[in-house]
């Protein structure tokens, strides 16, 4: 008994090859935002950079050592005002009237993923030895306690913008 194949079975068998081979060999399709995706690749490298030359005790804190009552935020905000929004905009967005002259950008404290590489105690630090890889400066003028009224505040910050959610 000879048998026989489905209508295009051969077909559709050639065709799956020729497709998986075209996958296989095919570059990576060119995304509308790789020229963007590659520049924050290099913003995120400078900031690993940095993050390893915070030392170790900034780096392990979890958390900030003020507690982030009313009068610490008003404080924080205060001081934020005064010293951080001319780069990071008054609300964190990185958008402050210095920013469009600054390479790197200033950071975003509302982008939670790029945040996120400081934590509290690094944050700290930063404040008051800046960084000459992103241009911030130091802030050493600032007592202990201003400077963790500022991360206070700028973890406030980060607590009211909005999440992204998965596929979003």
């Amino acid at each position: 008994m000879k048998r026989t194949r489905p209508f295009g079975s051969r077909r559709a068998t050639v065709l799956l090859g020729i497709l998986a081979a075209l996958a296989l060999t095919a570059p990576p399709a060119q995304a509308h935002g790789d020229k963007h995706k590659k520049a924050m690749d290099a913003h995120m490298q400078t900031m690993l950079q940095v993050k390893e030359q915070i030392p170790e005790e900034y780096r392990v804190m979890d958390r900030t050592p003020v507690s982030p009552t009313s009068q610490s935020l008003a404080r924080g905000q205060e001081l934020y005002a005064r010293d951080c929004a001319v780069c990071h905009g008054q609300g964190g967005k990185g958008d402050g009237p210095a920013a469009a002259a600054m390479d790197p950008r200033p950071a975003s404290f509302l982008d939670l993923e790029h945040s996120a590489i400081y934590g509290p105690g690094e944050k700290y630090w930063l404040i008051g030895n800046g960084s000459g890889e992103t241009g911030m400066p130091a802030f050493d003028t600032l007592g202990p306690a201003e400077r963790w009224d500022i991360v206070n505040f700028i973890l406030s910050l980060q607590e009211k913008a909005p999440k992204k959610g998965h596929g979003h």
